[in-house]
């Protein structure tokens, strides 16, 4: 089992190195919202743009630029880096062996289909993990050197990046296996990720704490295990084929 699973686990990871402009573009998002925005945001603070307290969500609740940038902007930022790259890579690799039709061929091989899954799990995961990874303690660093760092800061956001992938991935999956072509799981696509950050940013105005981010990795990690529980239920070499 682990030779059939390490085997296949190889011929995801090739067929995604393969991709070059998959891997780019699941690079580029990342690397803007982490390192372009995020210094953006910390330069406008250096400078004095944003010295003066601003209103969340009522009139009577004023916070700073700091603030802002701690509890709500790097949050946003990291929640939209998390969820992007598996999306884009889980579909490059079901959608792009759906149009080959290379997955017919692993019916007459000795493999599951929950093989054939798990291998393409882990390859995502590993991958996203590889790109944001680096890129989040860049950001870190980046922030801490500008004076806005802590430690909770770090470790709450660091949750909330793990459990920004897993949801990405499991409903990435889910959408795979539910939408038969690539412009159905596009829009199935768009409606499972489209509301997380707006409602994550309600969240993060509401509770003034680390909490606000705890609870929205929290929330996501949840969500991400029935996904993946409802995408097992349902799968199958054909559903996966497209069919």
């Amino acid at each position: 089992m682990r030779r059939r699973f390490a085997a296949l686990l190889r011929k995801e990871m090739k067929q995604l190195l393969r991709s070059r402009k998959t891997v780019i573009a699941a690079a580029m998002v990342p690397a803007l919202m982490l390192l372009f925005v995020a210094f953006g945001n910390i330069l406008t603070l250096k400078v004095g743009f944003a010295s003066k307290e601003i209103y969340l969500l009522s009139s009577t609740r004023r916070v700073s630029g700091a603030f802002l940038l701690q509890h709500y902007t790097l949050p946003v930022l990291v929640t939209i880096s998390a969820l992007v790259v598996p999306s884009i890579v889980m579909g490059d690799l079901l959608f792009g062996e759906r149009e080959r039709r290379t997955l017919d061929l692993l019916v007459a091989l000795p493999v599951s289909v929950y093989d054939v899954v798990l291998a393409k799990l882990t390859a995502v995961l590993g991958f996203a993990i590889c790109v944001i990874g680096p890129l989040f303690v860049l950001n870190t660093l980046m922030v801490s050197a500008a004076g806005y760092g802590a430690v909770p800061q770090t470790a709450a956001l660091a949750g909330l990046l793990v459990a920004s992938v897993c949801y990405s991935t499991s409903s990435a999956l889910l959408v795979a296996v539910v939408a038969g072509e690539a412009r159905a799981a596009n829009i199935v696509s768009g409606l499972v990720l489209g509301p997380v950050v707006p409602v994550e940013g309600l969240v993060l105005a509401a509770v003034k704490s680390y909490a606000a981010i705890v609870a929205s990795a929290s929330v996501l990690l949840a969500v991400a295990c029935v996904l993946l529980i409802w995408s097992l239920r349902l799968l199958s070499f054909e559903r996966l084929a497209g069919g």
